[in-house]
């Protein structure tokens, strides 16, 4: 009699030893990367009095790793063993973390920031050859829903716990605890048997042209480039309204409560778009990913145009917007990672997804500054309206270029 073989889903992914720990391991390690995110603030503001300008160069110093050191750290993910990389990179996080609590001044705060984040621009990629390397074909979707899901899970808990935590612990007592988070994963990681990496095909090269070859790999697949195109796009219209939806809450009348009630919202949306667009991402990706962008473009469109002409929004609406705008970005994000761990070869996949996530972060980096240009000059709905229009437009002309692969 043959045996009945189990249809894809996240029981028949954590059934499987190797992703299931990859996954446990992958819960303290996203959240070292948010837990103390509220107690760097507070030591740089309330402690050490600084000003706007740290706190911009705050927001450079965590997002600048994934531009300009990614790419070159991918070539020494791709060279040695995963689980090497894995364990040397949630180590250093934990020792770049530790090194938090020491210092008193805020310029080497900033660079112990910058430190971290070039020691998690190879963590991330790694993780992305573990999971391809460890998950059956028609399970990455759902691994990719899975370790989604979690990272947007350390987003929304870990500044929270972080700020609970300032309660009753100092900063630096926090950056500590942070620390051993990042011992745990360390140890976790350990536990992982990973399979050998496959060998490259190519003699190596200089290094400066093996880092390249992960961008090269964009020009070789049109699918790949087309999802690289729309995830880039996407993130610059999120973050042209991102960051103003303060603004937009108050505008409606709402204070303070409701809209931290609308940033929970958004990110349980997330959460769960990102474990429903794991089931999806495997078999139709991209048209997941357009259907998706013209949906939250739309609902934006609206929620923003309700604003311009004055009708009022009841808080149950608007936190029901909100959550279904996070689900819709969701299912935008969580195929991108699919299609790269489908058309990547295994010996270069750190450093296919580390050139995209530095081209994706590169283009977001100048839209907040443009959507706060925009909402000063014509008001805040406006910026909304733009992200929206940009979002419906994105994913009229990726369904047409799905079409024509």
């Amino acid at each position: 009699m043959d045996q009945k073989v189990e249809p894809p889903s996240y029981r028949a992914l954590l059934r499987l030893p190797l992703p299931r720990r990859l996954a446990l391991a992958s819960v303290p390690a996203d959240f070292s990367d948010w837990l103390d995110y509220a107690a760097v603030i507070a030591l740089v503001v309330f402690a050490w009095g600084e000003g706007p300008l740290a706190l911009a160069l705050l927001a450079l110093a965590l997002s600048l790793p994934y531009v300009i050191v990614g790419p070159f750290i991918a070539v020494v993910v791709d060279r040695v063993p995963i689980r090497t990389v894995l364990v040397v990179s949630n180590l250093g996080r934990g020792l770049a973390t530790l090194a938090f609590a020491f210092t008193g001044q805020t310029y080497v705060l900033l660079a112990l920031v910058f430190l971290r984040g070039s020691i998690d621009s190879a963590f991330t990629p790694a993780r992305q050859a573990a999971i391809q390397a460890t998950t059956p074909v028609d399970l990455r979707g759902h691994a990719n829903g899975l370790h989604q899901a979690i990272n947007q899970t350390s987003k929304i808990a870990g500044p929270a716990i972080g700020g609970l935590l300032l309660a009753i612990w100092q900063p630096q007592q926090v950056f500590l605890f942070n620390a051993g988070l990042s011992v745990i994963a360390t140890l976790l990681v350990l536990t992982l048997n990973l399979p050998p990496r496959v060998p490259a095909d190519e003699p190596r090269e200089s290094f400066f042209t093996e880092s390249l070859k992960g961008i090269a790999e964009f020009r070789r697949s049109k699918r790949l480039l087309i999802a690289l195109i729309f995830s880039s796009c996407a993130y610059f219209a999120f973050f042209l309204y991102d960051a103003l939806i303060a603004l937009l809450a108050e505008g409606f009348g709402f204070d303070a409560t409701i809209f931290g009630f609308s940033i929970a919202a958004s990110g349980f949306g997330g959460l769960f778009g990102a474990l429903v667009a794991g089931r999806a991402a495997a078999q139709h990706p991209i048209l997941s990913m357009s259907l998706a962008a013209m949906l939250s473009g739309t609902t934006t469109i609206l929620l923003a145009t309700t604003a311009i002409l004055g009708w009022p929004v009841q808080v149950a609406a608007f936190l029901l917007v909100l959550c279904f705008m996070g689900g819709a970005t969701a299912f935008m994000l969580v195929p991108y990672r699919t299609i790269v761990q489908q058309e990547a070869p295994p010996d270069r996949i750190a450093r296919v997804f580390a050139a995209g996530e530095a081209v994706i972060v590169g283009s977001m980096l100048s839209a907040p500054l443009i959507g706060s240009a925009i909402a000063s000059q014509w008001g805040t709905p406006v910026a909304f309206v733009v992200g929206g229009v940009a979002l419906v437009s994105l994913g009229v002309v990726t369904l047409a270029a799905r079409g024509r692969t």
